[in-house]
């Protein structure tokens, strides 16, 4: 394969950059363009040692850098790979990277060096899917999520499950070839008590998906409620910058206005929307409707009454028409003259964005809502790729046991069992075809 190089830290001006770059012409770049301080070439470096020295292009210095060696196959990839730290600056580390292509590498794509890592056997398809992951996590539970499978925890019981069912093929070819001696595993009755019970294995580890992908992929919310109820404050104050325009003014805001939320374990995709009412301006009537659009699309909307004014017939009717998502009505203001909350079929919460505990309030509005997680073993699975394959393994295992109550011949069970292994070893990328690999890294960023 070609000698790969990318800057692998991101696009701005930091205190540092590193340019990664890994295949068989690696060591022999880095002795092309670096100069040690103490005349010593990568080439006669042992591998995970570390030399100061600088970057020159012919003659001109580029920068002082450090130089480090990884060699095949202990390294990353499983190839030789060199790392240039340099300074932070996007001219200087662009100018390394371009001396480097000069040099005999090529741009490496999304993800190539986690995907040369897999190719070479030092990561399973599912590790390298929670690499990208472990970057992209946004909090404490996402963390750990990403570790868990990192550190191969699925693969781990992905494999214990295959081959139990490889035993169980055994065991059919072995009584196939003398059809006098029947195995004790293969009684009908403790078969399909074996088979349901790694089928329930399956179900459990997808069902743990999706109950933690809320907090691995984030809640999608939206804030809805009449005009003035305080809607474009809460947003400001979740946000802790002014992002929502507040006046007294009905209709203020019309435009969808999204950002990004942390708070505790949980990750929000917050909207503040146009003010729901009766309204002749066209324009406010437009963002009405993108209102009820965005609460279509929504896991959750936060409902933001008034309590000054109360529930109004206007504020039930919008309810009505917000069905499908998770619901909490957030009755604000109320510490002032608040109306008498009534009795509704979706939880109210008393709030108060003027209260300094209203983060605290709203923590625990999404404890009661969506409830806690805490990632283990058995939520590793990460994507829809991995649950996917794990409730195709689970249907042909239905299959089987299905064919096994009404009798059928084992040769056949044998053979649905064998798809269920086949299906499964796909997780971790074993036999899996180009172009799933290539969807996978594809998302990935370049550098890693």
């Amino acid at each position: 394969m070609s000698t790969i190089a990318a800057i692998s830290t991101p696009n701005a001006v930091g205190g540092i950059a590193m340019i990664r770059i890994s295949g068989e012409k690696a060591i022999e770049i880095g002795d092309a363009i670096f100069h040690g301080i103490k005349k010593k070439k990568p080439s006669e470096m042992a591998g995970y040692t570390c030399a100061y020295g600088s970057i020159y292009d012919e003659n001109a210095l580029l920068d002082d850098v450090v130089l480090t060696v990884f060699r095949a196959p202990h390294s990353y990839t499983g190839e030789d790979t060199i790392e240039i730290t340099c300074h932070g600056g996007l001219y200087v580390s662009k100018r390394i990277l371009g001396l480097v292509y000069r040099q005999g590498a090529v741009a490496a794509g999304p993800g190539e060096f986690t995907k040369r890592a897999f190719l070479n056997g030092k990561l399973s398809l599912s590790q390298a899917e929670a690499v990208m992951d472990l970057i992209s996590a946004e909090g404490e539970v996402q963390l750990k999520q990403a570790n868990i499978a990192k550190n191969g925890r699925l693969g781990q019981e992905i494999s214990n499950i295959t081959d139990e069912l490889i035993a169980l093929m055994s065991a059919m070819a072995y009584w196939q070839d003398d059809a006098e001696d029947m195995p004790p595993e293969l009684d009908s009755r403790l078969l399909i008590n074996t088979v349901n019970n790694i089928k329930d294995r399956l179900v459990s580890l997808s069902n743990n998906y999706q109950n933690g992908i809320i907090f691995h992929e984030g809640i999608n919310t939206v804030l809805i409620g009449r005009p003035n109820a305080g809607k474009s404050s809460i947003m400001n104050l979740l946000c802790g910058v002014n992002r929502s325009i507040v006046t007294d003014i009905p209709g203020t805001t019309r435009d969808i206005i999204t950002e990004k939320v942390l708070l505790g374990d949980y990750c929000l995709r917050l909207s503040d929307t146009a003010g729901i009412r009766e309204t002749n301006n066209q324009i406010e009537e437009i963002g009405i409707q993108c209102t009820y659009a965005e609460a279509e699309k929504s896991d959750f909307i936060l409902y933001v009454v008034d309590g000054t004014v109360g529930f109004t017939e206007e504020d039930k009717e919008t309810l009505r028409k917000c069905r499908g998502s998770k619901v909490a009505i957030l009755w604000n203001k109320s510490d002032l003259d608040s109306k008498e909350i009534p009795l509704l079929n979706v939880p109210v919460f008393p709030f108060c964005a003027k209260k300094s505990s209203f983060l605290d309030d709203m923590l625990h509005i999404l404890e009661t809502i969506f409830g806690t997680y805490t990632p283990n073993a058995s939520t590793s699975i990460m994507n829809e790729r991995q649950n996917a394959l794990i409730c195709q393994g689970i249907s042909l295992l239905e299959s089987s046991v299905k064919a096994l109550e009404v009798g059928c011949e084992l040769d056949m069970v044998y053979w649905d069992l064998e798809e269920v292994v086949n299906t499964l070893r796909d997780i971790d990328g074993e036999n899996v075809s180009d172009d799933v690999v290539k969807a996978v890294f594809e998302n990935f960023c370049v550098g890693k």
